[in-house]
């Protein structure tokens, strides 16, 4: 064989690895899909238009520091009172190439309500979403609470109902129960008790990574390979301060962040679950569904004071004491 051959065949041989060892790396590779509940805002209790037109806007610029398209998914019914201030923050969400999503009208429990008046609300949750989406469709759900139902039979029944909306149901694989610690900081914040807000914020911060090391335990006990996860969010207060410490800590653990559409195409997005009677994120739900690896007794949880302080908050804001 000539030197010149030998050259081709073994830029050839080289490049086929190369390419290889790529595809191997690129599907090794930590991604992430960053999502958004309740847009324009956890409802909870009552905050300004300002403040509203602040968490948002303060959400979408961190997003954009980041260069990272997320999805939101929308309660309409939490502006059913200022439409235009509605309208006006999906438009914000939309043009900077977000995608939205449904999360019903009025936030409906799907294990408290029949079906027929479920889908009803999530056609009623579309309206002012789908006039800013114009000829985009509206191609996702989520359900309030994570209840996707109860039996086998009504899990199976809002699949259906949803596929006859043009609506995919989008699972859950790291959430931080960010609306527990939420109320407080706020709370602090509007008593101008800065260094208290900043010690929730720090409580909350430091729950979320202890809860990001346990699903990437889990992760890897259920799975031979890193799968994409999705991770939930709030639009609140919190949230908007500290999305960027968020953000951050997730580029430093490896991840690469990409959209909704890529991160459901992985094969695992596809597999059924049973039914549960709580509303739960999707590791569990595939573990307990097959191979029960995880010790689940061992997931990070609020403590006590945390959902006490919580609650006291919540009076506290709904009373308009503030």
């Amino acid at each position: 064989m000539s030197i010149m051959k030998l050259i081709k065949v073994s830029v050839a041989i080289y490049a086929c690895t190369t390419m290889t060892h790529l595809n191997a790396s690129e599907y090794h590779q930590k991604k992430i899909s960053i999502t958004f509940d309740d847009i324009p805002i956890h409802g909870e209790f009552t905050l300004s238009a300002e403040s509203l037109k602040k968490i948002n806007l303060k959400l979408l610029a961190t997003l954009k520091k980041h260069d990272i398209k997320a999805t939101g998914f929308v309660n309409e019914g939490h502006l059913k009172d200022n439409p235009k201030l509605l309208k006006s923050l999906l438009t914000e969400w939309q043009t900077q190439g977000h995608s939205l999503g449904n999360h019903t009208f009025s936030h409906l429990s799907y294990h408290k309500t029949d079906l027929n008046t479920y889908l009803k609300d999530i056609k009623k949750g579309s309206t002012t979403t789908q006039a800013v989406l114009g000829n985009q469709k509206q191609k996702f759900f989520r359900p309030p609470y994570l209840h996707a139902g109860e039996t086998n039979k009504t899990q199976h029944a809002l699949f259906q109902g949803l596929h006859q909306l043009g609506l995919s149901l989008v699972p859950v694989t790291m959430e931080n129960a960010d609306y527990v610690f939420d109320a407080p900081y706020t709370v602090k914040l509007k008593e101008k008790q800065v260094s208290m807000a900043g010690e929730y914020k720090k409580q909350y911060l430091t729950f979320t990574e202890a809860r990001f090391d346990f699903y990437e335990n889990a992760s890897a006990k259920m799975f031979d390979t890193p799968i994409p996860h999705v991770l939930m969010l709030h639009v609140n207060q919190l949230n908007a301060d500290s999305l960027d410490a968020i953000l951050t800590s997730l580029k430093s653990r490896g991840y690469l962040f990409q959209s909704l559409d890529k991160t459901l195409q992985h094969p695992v997005y596809s597999q059924p679950t049973q039914a549960f009677k709580f509303g739960i994120h999707w590791l569990f739900r595939w573990d307990k569904s097959k191979s029960n690896k995880v010790n689940w007794a061992t997931e990070p949880e609020p403590s006590s004071n945390a959902f006490v302080d919580h609650q006291q908050a919540i009076t506290t804001l709904n009373k308009g004491k503030l």
